[in-house]
């Protein structure tokens, strides 16, 4: 058996767990800037009429509808802000063969629903405005303790087919949430 004997004075420890603090601030700092996505938006370019893309860092943090509408928008999606149903479910313990590919949708998509098993989440659905004619989509957000955790742009004229947030040719969309 070993013992182990330290002398600290108080400002010592007291340096130590400012350190230790400082180190736990970092870590929660990076773990919650690994939810943020990065989003392609479209913009108008010069005066002959270019588009020119640019990055937009997006947070997934979604407090409230303007947020949830504004990270949409960032995904090129101009939804309906009046449109929301929100709705509690459950994601499935057991994921069957459909929600299995629903699941790897997410995860190309970053999102990561494996850790989300059986647990209770809100579904943000909104009508998605920026679509050509006769094509009915919606938005659908999964979101949990105030953070995206999944999404996806749902056919309503293709019998429910469900394609990625940032898939802007699902029905012919017209690419940027500006239209």
């Amino acid at each position: 058996m070993f013992i182990v004997t330290a002398k600290l004075s108080g400002r010592k420890l007291l340096c130590g767990a400012a350190a230790l603090a400082a180190v736990l601030l970092g870590v929660h700092v990076a773990a919650q800037m690994a939810g943020d996505v990065s989003a392609l938006s479209a913009i108008a370019g010069s005066a002959v009429g270019e588009v020119v893309t640019e990055t937009t860092d997006v947070s997934t943090k979604v407090t409230s509808n303007e947020e949830r509408v504004a990270y949409l928008a960032a995904c090129g999606w101009k939804v309906d802000p009046d449109s929301c149903v929100m709705q509690e479910v459950i994601i499935p313990s057991d994921f069957d063969d459909v929600y299995q590919s629903y699941v790897q949708m997410q995860a190309r998509q970053g999102f990561d629903l494996e850790k989300y098993r059986g647990k209770r989440v809100k579904l943000a659905t909104y009508t998605v405005q920026n679509v050509q004619d006769g094509v009915e989509l919606e938005a659908n957000l999964l979101i949990r303790r105030n953070r995206v955790i999944a999404g996806d742009i749902t056919s309503l004229s293709e019998g429910g087919t469900a394609y990625g947030l940032m898939d802007n040719t699902v029905g012919a969309a017209q690419g940027s949430a500006e239209n």
